[in-house]
């Protein structure tokens, strides 16, 4: 069919998606797109997936584009309820069929995020969880860790949402996230270091460049999306919560997480903070390097303090913002100004600062400052499929909690308001 043709080549000449934006190099996803692409040739259910990925994507970004009348998600859904006709152990093993799955799998749990089908997205991540599980980590080649990457990306979202965080536990991150994004150029079916449209005298060298550079703060964002995982699962809607046994073990969950966040401050990377700084720049690296990788290192930070107010609201729930808490959220306004200020006018926030927002703006008093964050937040609409219902959201959180004069479950009231539950993203 004609539409689905267009919606394959759009795929092929598809930007970085919004959640991968600002953890993934521009050359491993032209590389990873590549590799989908031909995925998608040989693999129905992988190219269902692509379909209604596009499908989706075109119809939250061109207002001309009429939703197509196929249903390639439920198709792409089909072909993997076959596959697990067969044991689970049997899939896992090294090969096309494991592999085709799990880019399956990322689309659907991408699609059902920003879809707010959040009971489908845990079940998704727990099917892919499950490959992970029985596959000999040694038999992982590159496409599949660099999925595995992604998926995790997407599990940080929907655990703040009710999910398991299987692929969030700190055992996991030596096999996954301590690697980084492993380099796909030699997996990609073309050659992507010479593509007509991006290559310029020098671009290799400014490759690698990046890579290098650019690595160790994605390793940092990955340590982080453990603690969602770690602090989500502590919270009212993960475990019990209320009596003296309970809250004393969480008390002690809560300073054990707290001590490692610390840990993983004293372990970021040395160019971090020289970045945060604005003192990246040329004749160090090119301008255009300079800025993506100050952009990416301040979002990455602000999703550190973000844990950090985070934790506080979950575990400390009802007690005065500690030194550190407010530290916290003084970072991340500090932070989000400036990266305001880096950018084109009219362009959004990264989506990935759609949470540190949600989190200062849980806590901030003063009414000037709160208008500002739900003006940041209602720009990013471009990038963030739920930007203006989680505005919504932090106002009646905001309202609730100054009318009883205490903190209030940001869960609860999204149930109260929309009677479901959503991802941040």
């Amino acid at each position: 069919m004609a539409e689905n043709h267009r919606l394959m080549d759009y795929f092929t000449h598809a930007v970085t998606p919004p959640i991968l934006a600002e953890v993934e190099t521009q050359k491993n996803w032209l590389s990873m797109r590549q590799i989908l692409v031909g995925m998608a040739s040989s693999s129905r259910m992988v190219r269902w997936a692509v379909l209604a990925f596009s499908n989706l994507m075109l119809a939250r970004g061109d207002a001309a584009w009429m939703a197509s009348a196929q249903d390639h998600y439920k198709n792409a859904t089909a072909e993997v309820t076959a596959c697990e006709e067969h044991e689970s152990q049997a899939l896992a093993k090294p090969g096309a069929l494991r592999t085709n799955l799990l880019a399956t799998f990322f689309f659907l749990s991408y699609i059902d995020i920003l879809e707010a089908r959040i009971e489908a997205a845990h079940s998704n991540l727990k099917r892919a969880h499950t490959l992970f599980e029985y596959a000999a980590k040694d038999s992982l080649h590159t496409t599949e860790k660099q999925l595995l990457l992604w998926i995790r990306l997407l599990d940080a979202r929907a655990v703040s949402a009710g999910g398991e965080g299987l692929f969030l536990s700190k055992d996991e991150e030596g096999l996954l996230v301590d690697q980084g994004s492993p380099d796909l150029r030699k997996d990609a079916l073309v050659d992507v270091t010479h593509t007509a449209d991006d290559h310029t005298p020098g671009a290799d060298m400014e490759d690698v460049l990046f890579q290098v550079l650019y690595q160790p703060g994605i390793v940092f964002f990955q340590r982080v999306q453990s603690f969602m995982g770690r602090i989500s699962k502590i919270d009212p809607w993960h475990r019990s919560r209320g009596t003296v046994e309970d809250e004393t073990e969480v008390m002690a969950l809560g300073a054990a997480i707290a001590a490692d966040l610390r840990s993983l401050f004293d372990q970021r990377p040395p160019l971090m903070d020289f970045a945060v700084a604005g003192k990246l720049t040329p004749p160090h690296v090119s301008a255009h390097l300079a800025f993506v990788i100050t952009r990416a290192f301040r979002t990455y930070l602000s999703n550190y303090y973000a844990s950090k107010v985070h934790l506080h609201r979950v575990v400390y729930k009802t007690f005065p913002l500690t030194t550190e808490a407010a530290d916290a959220l003084e970072q991340i306004k500090i932070l989000t100004r400036l990266i305001v200020e880096g950018l084109d006018h009219g362009d959004p926030l990264p989506v990935n600062m759609l949470w540190p927002l949600l989190m200062l703006g849980s806590e901030e008093q003063d009414l000037d400052e709160r208008a500002w964050v739900k003006s940041q937040i209602l720009r990013m609409e471009k990038v963030a499929g739920n930007a203006k219902i989680t505005a919504q959201v932090l106002e009646e959180v905001q309202t609730r909690q100054d009318t009883l004069g205490a903190r209030v479950d940001i869960r609860s009231v999204m149930h109260a308001i929309f009677n479901r539950c959503f991802a941040i993203v």
